[in-house]
């Protein structure tokens, strides 16, 4: 009797109710505004509003319905600064910051100090290159000179190898 809907038209179901909520909504903010054309009320336009009066009255308007709550007996305090929300209420105080601040300054201090360690190594460690460069130039340069020397020795003897077979 009762089948799923599948997911395409489900979408489509879903579309529909969302047009027709903002016709819905679209009309009623239209007859407010005509009818407070029609009896010269000052113009608000209110069919979704929430708000505070000045004695701390909340209300809402919403769809031609309102509430209002207001306090009859004081439990706590709300109150609003530059960095913060505090709340006050029975012996406790909560407070909630609006403004985060990191101090990044120890942080960017080990970060320089390290950077500091980190280049006077690398400049110690490059004199301790260049001074066993210059303790193992001598050695190399003697290798590469004997390996060049029976390089060509091997290339004349191969040479003459291949001379006397063509």
């Amino acid at each position: 009797m009762f089948e799923r809907v599948a997911t395409g038209d489900a979408g489509i179901i879903a579309r529909g109710l969302l047009i027709l909520l903002t016709i819905i909504v679209i009309g009623v903010g239209v007859a407010e505004h005509q009818l407070a054309a029609l009896t010269q009320r000052p113009e608000q336009e209110r069919f979704f509003y929430i708000g505070r009066n000045q004695e701390h009255v909340y209300s809402a308007y919403a769809f031609g319905y309102g509430f209002t709550l207001g306090s009859v007996y004081s439990l706590g305090n709300i109150s609003l600064t530059e960095r913060s929300i505090v709340l006050k209420f029975s012996h406790h105080t909560v407070i909630i910051p609006t403004k985060v601040e990191i101090d990044g300054s120890r942080l960017w201090y080990w970060f320089s100090v390290w950077h500091r360690q980190f280049v006077e190594e690398a400049f110690a460690t490059k004199k301790k290159a260049i001074e066993y460069w210059n303790q193992a130039k001598p050695y190399i340069e003697t290798a590469s000179q004997y390996i060049r020397a029976r390089t060509q020795y091997a290339i004349q003897q191969l040479s003459e190898y291949i001379r006397e077979y063509r």
